[in-house]
């Protein structure tokens, strides 16, 4: 897929771009169910969440509150008022050869589940769930995008005959792929969640002769017991509410030398990262986007001896030392 220069261009765009369309879906609700509307009245938040009739009214709180952090609505102490918004969505010509269009059927999904989810947090439209609805998520890990960062992670990583890799948030995809290249001295161990997704993968692990091994577990309750290479963490840190824990024993579970690959939307690199989270967040597990700044004071602040590399807004490389 090119030089490693070019992969990591391409995850940094596409991120950028997945942002900029979700502002924007996220403005055209805001205009849909009347939100901008009725703000223009000035009503108190307790009102304007009244008199907007969807159902589902902690979802319409989510709304308000994603679009109060994007500036377009601000609250003050008795009111809700517009901030006239103005929002340009560029693509610079460099970026056209950059742009992975199969993603772009997954997030128009996801807009359309927001009208379900306002009418009931459980409707059977909404198609975000990691066990229920794992033939989306498996459609969706199985994009180009995700195949990019996965290419990436291997170069970067270094895998090889004898590498050993745990992989957080596995999915359905990622422990055939990666199962490849560790050869049969290595060890590839998957670690996820949803035993729905974990089936899919070991479909597809069961055709090959691959060293892997998956594990059904929150990765909050880890406990490695074999000393890793490399620790793979790519967008899983939005669903860890318990973040210190985790990276403090995946460090713990490091060989000196080894390396953790973490690949995320971090909150402190992309602008505008809440209008993604929005749509994300129609997952119950999604908790939000870490930022690089936190994983830093974390593993610093645990006392590790660690070197960190910064690849493009997205990656963030982490050596143990």
């Amino acid at each position: 897929m090119g030089r490693t220069e070019d992969l990591i261009r391409i995850i940094d765009t596409n991120i950028k771009h997945m942002i900029s369309l979700s502002v924007l879906n996220l403005a055209q609700l805001g205009i849909k169910y009347g939100i901008f509307k009725t703000v223009a009245s000035r009503p108190s938040y307790s009102e304007l969440l009244s008199r907007i009739s969807v159902p589902n009214k902690p979802l319409l709180k989510k709304l308000i509150d994603h679009l109060k952090a994007l500036g377009i609505i601000e609250e003050t102490p008795t009111s809700l008022i517009l901030n006239g918004f103005s929002y340009e969505l560029k693509f610079p010509k460099e970026d056209y050869m950059l742009l992975l269009p199969d993603w772009i059927p997954m997030f128009e999904e996801m807009y359309k589940m927001v009208d379900f989810a306002l009418i009931s947090p459980d409707h059977p439209y909404v198609l975000m769930d990691f066990d229920k609805d794992a033939d989306f998520w498996d459609m969706r890990l199985s994009t180009s995008f995700h195949e990019a960062y996965r290419e990436l992670i291997i170069r970067l990583a270094g895998l090889g005959n004898g590498t050993y890799v745990l992989d957080l948030g596995c999915g359905s995809v990622s422990p055939a792929y990666f199962g490849k290249f560790v050869g049969e001295d290595g060890k590839y161990v998957g670690v996820d969640y949803s035993p729905a997704l974990l089936e899919i993968a070991k479909a597809r692990v069961s055709k090959m002769n691959f060293p892997v091994e998956l594990k059904e577990l929150d990765i909050g309750l880890i406990k490695p017991r074999t000393m890793y290479d490399v620790a793979i963490m790519s967008f899983i840190l939005e669903y860890v509410t318990n973040r210190r824990e985790v990276l403090r024993k995946v460090l713990d579970g490091l060989s000196p030398g080894g390396k953790v690959i973490v690949i995320d939307a971090f909150r402190d690199e992309f602008a505008n990262v809440e209008a993604l989270e929005f749509f994300e967040g129609l997952n119950a597990s999604f908790v939000g986007y870490p930022s690089k700044a936190e994983i830093r004071e974390i593993l610093l602040g645990e006392g590790f001896d660690v070197k960190f590399e910064d690849y493009g807004k997205s990656i963030l490389l982490i050596q143990k030392l």
